[in-house]
């Protein structure tokens, strides 16, 4: 088969696979085929559509470019020299599971034509396509060992108490992350008035992943006195009950009470890492190394599920291999080891 072309652009309509293969010429016939594939499996009102037509149709046709067969010729071997190449190129697994799934999703609405299935009996590329990557395979996910939790968080607090209005943010932002084990929005898109003090407890209000609000006590003292000092320190004392964000920009001119964004802490964040002497940081190590520390205090893998709020047991295997407020019976423990760790230094 000679080199597909660049493909068409994709045309709306009821036509049926088999009938857009029909061009005689085969690189021709694929062009259409795939085109018309990415117009019928994209909703008309996905955001940045033109986008998402274009990705998908650059990708199932590189994978043809490669394979210079026609799809009822291709094999898994093919699909799998595929994913050799983007390997060797340096691609990411998540990247190449991607790109193969979208190959996979082309071959089933081919399948799903009662002519082409005559002839196209399986699927080369989920036959081929690998296991998901899961993220304890992956180096950024590993939990934190306490040593290297302590050195860090050593790093962030000196800075805060050099009275450095960065390093008191840095520093209650931190804490709050490895005290309570949240993901990065959930942290991050904390504002004024999802934070109440109860008894003296701090209840925190927030979106859970997929939707679901959740409140959450954070009963460690050392968690909401960092967050006090921060927005007294910035003038910002004012800020609980409000809906303005908690976590806020000190380092733009001209633009006073700007939303910290996740982005700009990891770039804080990697650098406090290279000060402790850690590398390959990343910011869901927090939500890892909290939820290593709650299995290793508790023995209990339902604790860990329910300290992280999993519905599924299985995502909770990755970490430890209705608007309720969940107790905290876990901040103490994580702080326990902060705190041992200060005093082995003296």
């Amino acid at each position: 088969m000679n080199p597909i072309d660049t493909p068409r652009e994709p045309r709306a309509g009821s036509e049926a696979p088999s009938q857009a293969l029909t061009a005689p010429d085969p690189a021709v016939a694929i062009r259409n085929a795939i085109a018309l594939w990415a117009e019928q499996n994209t909703r008309p009102e996905t955001l940045a559509r033109a986008e998402k037509l274009r990705d998908k149709v650059q990708i199932v046709t590189s994978f043809f470019e490669f394979a210079g067969r026609h799809p009822a010729e291709v094999t898994p071997e093919n699909v799998s020299d595929w994913r050799q190449q983007m390997e060797g190129r340096g691609l990411k697994p998540a990247t190449v599971y991607a790109r193969i799934s979208r190959v996979s999703a082309f071959y089933r609405w081919l399948m799903r034509d009662p002519q082409l299935s005559e002839f196209i009996r399986s699927n080369p590329a989920a036959q081929a396509r690998p296991r998901y990557p899961r993220p304890y395979q992956s180096e950024s996910t590993k939990a934190l060992t306490d040593e290297e939790m302590n050195c860090l968080l050593v790093v962030v607090r000196e800075l805060a108490e050099a009275s450095s209005v960065v390093g008191k943010r840095d520093y209650a932002l931190l804490l709050f992350y490895f005290l309570t084990g949240l993901r990065r929005s959930e942290v991050i898109g904390l504002r004024g008035k999802d934070l109440e003090f109860k008894e003296g407890t701090l209840v925190i209000k927030y979106r859970r992943k997929g939707g679901k609000f959740t409140a959450r006590e954070v009963s460690e003292p050392s968690a909401y006195e960092a967050l006090l000092d921060y927005l007294k320190a910035a003038g910002r004392g004012n800020v609980l009950g409000t809906d303005r964000p908690l976590w806020t920009r000190h380092d733009r001119a001209g633009r006073p009470g700007a939303p910290l964004t996740s982005r700009a802490f990891v770039e804080n964040l990697k650098e406090y890492a290279k000060d402790a002497d850690l590398s390959h940081i990343h910011l869901h190590q927090t939500r890892h190394t909290y939820a290593r520390i709650v299995a290793e205090e508790t023995g209990s893998f339902l604790e860990a599920q329910e300290a992280l709020d999993h519905e599924n047991a299985a995502t909770t295997r990755v970490y430890v291999q209705r608007i309720t407020v969940k107790k905290d019976r876990h901040g103490s423990k994580v702080s326990a080891r902060i705190k041992k760790a200060d005093a082995d230094e003296l």
